[in-house]
């Protein structure tokens, strides 16, 4: 019997308008009638995760920055705080190598000062930032940091970081011009795990769906892994399943056909 279903939102719930599936919630009350919770599992920080997803706080589990936070039916589970004086160190090299980071907490996101590519991607995602002349001025607990490269991540600039910061950092490539960095040991399969424990939930007991490589570690922790049509190639060799794309929402297709035999 399933009893935790993790998903990956952006290339694997949403659609590439950031749309939920029609009848979500609709699925949210079932799941819940059967105790099967569903776990939103992003790269996303907990403020734009719950701008989505804020009506379903109370019915859902949510791990938000790559595993850097838990949380269950709002009950903060796990929260992994990097040092001040390494996320300076993580700009000092963006700088130096011509990067951009976004500097990411439960309560915020900070951003440097301008008008480019970077900034209008990171609205696509993050609604809620403060714009800062300096990101040296943050004034919060960092979670994770994102990292742009304009020219794409995984040939430009992934090298770079996991040369500079592979032994204090798990640094992990989230999307076609983004790297994210967290503590080591923070990853969504963590979350999943943290979840399972908490739920009394297993490896065959797990249901997950993702579509990029910081999504492996979730997969590996789910009998039911499912990697989209739209995935990166690694993730599909990861994955027990595939399934159809992100547009045609078949998410939703596979736990309704897994779940309620439809």
């Amino acid at each position: 019997m399933i009893k935790l279903i993790a998903s990956d939102i952006d290339g694997t719930l949403v659609n590439s308008a950031k749309e939920l599936p029609p009848n979500f919630d609709e699925l949210i009350e079932k799941l819940k009638a059967k105790g099967i919770t569903f776990a939103v599992s992003s790269g996303r920080s907990l403020t734009a995760l719950q701008e989505q997803f804020g009506k379903y706080i109370d019915d859902i589990s949510i791990i938000c920055d790559n595993g850097a936070l838990i949380i269950d039916k709002g009950k903060i589970l796990s929260k992994s705080v990097m040092p001040r004086e390494r996320v300076l160190r993580i700009i000092d090299v963006c700088e130096q190598n011509g990067m951009v980071p976004l500097l990411c907490s439960p309560n915020n996101t900070f951003m440097p000062e301008g008008d480019s590519a970077y900034h209008r991607e990171v609205q696509l995602y993050y609604k809620k930032h403060c714009i800062l002349k300096d990101l040296r001025d943050f004034d919060d607990n960092i979670t994770k940091v994102a990292v742009y490269n304009e020219h794409g991540m995984e040939e430009n600039g992934l090298k770079i970081l996991q040369r500079e910061f592979s032994d204090v950092f798990n640094v992990v490539l989230s999307g076609f011009y983004w790297a994210d960095v967290m503590n080591v040991g923070v990853t969504k399969g963590r979350g999943i795990e943290v979840l399972q424990q908490r739920l009394g939930a297993s490896y065959e007991s797990t249901m997950a769906f993702g579509d990029y490589l910081n999504d492996i570690e979730m997969l590996n922790s789910a009998y039911y892994s499912y990697a989209m049509e739209n995935a990166h190639p690694l993730v599909k060799n990861t994955a027990n399943f595939h399934t159809g794309s992100n547009e045609d929402f078949s998410v939703m297709k596979e736990i309704n056909k897994l779940i309620f035999d439809q």
